[in-house]
């Protein structure tokens, strides 16, 4: 079943960060490769084997620039340059929530003379994220 992505919000603590029209959380997990010589540990000779290490997250998000948005971009313009770890809450679907620490890695505002401003940001998930 598809869900709309109309409800989707991206928050610092109670506040909605406002006009921002895409978000993309690609949680990966680090691997540690473990094959060793003659299959051992039960893996079929010539197949490679893994375990699963640390997880992590580089987040993108992007939408219309709007300095006027004090407790949303502004406090992030905010963050990013004065270095500071920033917890934010994204939901999806407006109910289910992830909750993560992140460093604002990237701040970038775009002008093209036919078109609006525009901003992007990343972020970079420190710690581990709270699902509810």
């Amino acid at each position: 079943m598809a869900i709309a992505a109309y409800p989707a919000t991206l928050k610092i603590g109670a506040n909605a960060i406002l006009d921002i029209q895409t978000h993309d959380l690609p949680f990966k997990m680090d691997t540690a490769e473990t094959t060793a010589f003659s299959g051992s540990g039960g893996a079929a000779i010539g197949t490679k084997t893994f375990i699963p290490t640390l997880l992590g997250m580089q987040c993108k998000i992007a939408g219309s620039w709007n300095k006027a948005d004090t407790n949303g971009q502004a406090t992030m313009e905010t963050n990013f340059f004065a270095r500071t770890k920033t917890t934010f809450i994204y939901s999806p679907n407006g109910t289910n929530t992830y909750t993560f620490g992140a460093w604002i890695t990237d701040y970038g505002i775009k002008t093209d003379p036919k078109n609006k401003v525009d901003v992007d940001f990343g972020l970079l998930m420190d710690g581990n994220v709270t699902l509810a």
